[in-house]
This record gives structure tokens, C-alpha cells and sequence, in this order.
């Protein structure tokens, strides 16, 4: 795969964005090893002050998106207005949408770049908004391998876009603002992220296998016919999301706690669909 080996994070938002972004970016640590790219619905016909008016509330450095700019962690791109954005070999593009295009779905075309771009390394999260704009595209980055986050819709602004998310089944974690950039260390700093191979072998030891096991016998699914990548991948990524980096001790997670194991038996059903 070209272009950046780093975690990319798209954070996507509309109405009541803004105060989320800025909550948001002024929680992130300066030196994260991440890049992020945030998709705001703007107003096509008027210039944004965005990414000036961010820039006031973290360390990051913040810019506009401009054609063929080179991702780079510890930077945050905001998608200038009227614009799509996708990514292709670490680069930045931009494009325009059709004419007479009735709705439009910056953040939902995004993710699915990133997806394809990014596998396990893309991250979407979803923050205030209405409408539906990453619900698609949330089901695209978790078949990918990759992690999707949702602002508890309780606490968000305008809920209509995380609960959206929520209710398609792709969302990993619901989460509070405050709490987003610990699970993103978690995850990012995972050996998961740093294999770059989505045919992996399954964990070492012999819980990976307890923990198939475990499966066919509590949910009534057996997956000893699936491939031993679709299988060791699906774990390892549960595994990052838990912090945890030994399958035995995954194995502990999952026998004692069975919605962790509907979880995991879950994210299997979506890679195969």
C-alpha cells in the first residue's frame, strides 16, 4: 500500500460541529503520530475561517485542505468549502460535486477513500450533526479493518448524525469528547496498526484458537471454515481496541465478558458481507 503509514482519523460533523471540533482538537496531545482530516457541511458559496479559528485551540498544526497536499501526522486538514475530499497515495484530492447534485455526502465519500486507502489505519469518528452524512461510510471503514467512534449522541449538539451511525451497527465505540483521545492512543499504538498486512495469522499462542472456540460453542456460529487472515484480523482488532497485545489475556476478556464476544462475532459477519 502507497503513501502514509501513519493512522489517518476522519472526524466528520455538521450542525454544532464546530464547539465539537474545538473541544475535541484541544484534548489531542501534540505529538500523537496521527493526521487528521475534518469534514464540516459548509456553506458552498462563502469562504471558511475554519481552520484559522481551530488553530487558536490546539497544538496541532491546522491547515485548509489544498489539491495534492501530502498528509503528515501531528497536522489536522479541514475540507475547504463546496468541495469533495478524498485521498489517494498520501495525497490529498479534491474535486467538485456533480451539478445538480440534491445531496451531498462530503464525510460518506471521505471514508470511503480512507477505507481503501487505509484499512486498519483509517479512523472515523462522528460528531454533532443531523442527517445520515457517514453512516455508509462508517460500514466501509469497519469492513476495512479499521476503528469507527461516535460522540455519545447524550452529549452531542445535534444527535441525529451519531445516533445514525449507531443504529447501523458499524460504530465501535460511543464515546464522550473527552474520552475520544485516549481510546485513539490506544488503538493507534497497538501492534495491530503496524503489521500493514490485512492477511494476517491469527494471534500467538493457543488462545486465538480458545477464543474460536469459544465462539462456535456461546453463539452458536463456527468459524473454523473462515480464512485464518479473516479470522487473526478480526481479533487482532478487537484486541487494539482493548489495549491488550496477548490473545490469552483476550481469551480471559471474552470468557468473562459475552458482549465483547457478540462484539467480535459481529465484526466477523461484516467482513464476509
Amino acid at each position: 500500500m502507497d503513501g502514509a503509514n501513519f493512522p489517518v482519523v476522519a472526524i466528520g460533523a455538521s450542525a454544532g460541529g464546530l464547539e465539537a471540533f474545538r473541544t475535541l482538537l484541544a484534548a489531542l496531545p501534540a505529538e500523537s503520530g496521527l493526521a487528521f482530516i475534518l469534514v464540516q457541511h459548509l456553506d458552498p458559496s462563502h469562504g471558511s475561517m475554519m481552520a484559522e479559528l481551530l488553530a487558536h485551540h490546539t497544538a496541532l498544526t491546522v491547515l485548509e485542505a489544498h489539491e495534492d497536499m501530502q498528509l503528515e501526522p501531528d497536522h489536522v486538514y479541514v475540507i475547504p468549502p463546496g468541495r469533495y475530499l478524498a485521498v489517494r497515495n498520501g495525497a490529498i484530492q479534491l474535486s467538485r460535486p456533480k451539478a445538480g447534485q440534491a445531496v451531498r455526502m462530503p464525510f460518506d465519500f471521505l471514508l470511503h477513500s480512507l477505507a481503501e486507502e487505509f484499512g486498519e489505519r483509517a479512523v472515523c469518528i462522528i460528531l454533532s450533526g443531523t442527517a445520515t452524512d457517514g453512516s455508509v461510510g462508517a460500514r466501509a471503514i469497519k469492513a476495512a479493518g479499521g476503528l469507527v467512534i461516535a460522540q455519545d449522541p447524550e452529549e452531542a449538539e445535534f444527535d441525529g448524525m451519531p445516533r445514525s451511525a449507531i443504529a447501523t451497527g458499524a460504530v465501535d465505540l460511543v464515546l464522550p469528547l473527552a474520552k475520544i483521545p485516549e481510546a485513539l492512543a490506544k488503538y493507534s499504538g497497538h501492534p495491530y496498526l503496524k503489521t500493514g498486512d490485512s492477511d494476517v495469522a491469527l494471534p500467538a499462542g493457543d488462545g486465538a484458537l480458545k477464543i474460536i472456540d469459544l465462539l462456535r460453542k456461546r453463539t452458536s456460529h463456527d468459524f473454523t471454515l473462515y480464512k485464518e487472515g479473516t479470522i487473526g484480523h478480526r481479533i487482532q482488532r478487537r484486541m487494539a481496541m482493548a489495549g491488550i497485545e496477548d490473545a490469552n489475556r483476550y481469551l480471559e476478556l471474552v470468557t468473562k465478558d459475552p458482549a465483547e464476544l457478540q462484539r467480535l462475532a459481529n465484526d466477523l459477519f461484516i467482513n464476509v458481507t
